[in-house]
């Protein structure tokens, strides 16, 4: 087991690499830094449960909780766009069905 936890760790770094010198480049929530993030937890959450690594279950743990708080911040920021737009639309429809009411009461018909 201690062989094969050597391994995962050689195997770590030049994902570590990847993540120290590109990923932590892009925005916190850019979706390419998002999906990476989300492989690392998988490869960590794996190897905890295979390895019975305990550091990889601690970072997967702590990448998890921080990757979390980033997609309720968008998914909060998403809700309040949608309900902005949803009251905007519910304005210019009263809008418009009050100018429409005067044309009715003037047909002939």
């Amino acid at each position: 087991m201690t062989l094969l936890r050597i391994n995962y760790q050689l195997l770590r770094i030049p994902l570590q690499f990847v993540e120290h010198v590109a990923i932590t480049q892009l925005d916190e929530q850019a979706p390419a830094r998002l999906a990476y993030e989300k492989l690392l937890i998988q490869c960590d959450r794996a190897a905890g449960y295979l390895l019975n690594d305990e550091n990889a279950n601690g970072r997967a743990a702590e990448l998890h909780r921080h990757t979390t708080a980033v997609r309720v911040g968008i998914a909060s920021r998403h809700r309040r766009v949608d309900a902005e737009g949803a009251t905007l639309l519910d304005l210019q429809r009263a809008r418009f069905h009050r100018r429409r009411r005067p044309h009715r009461d003037t047909d002939p018909a």
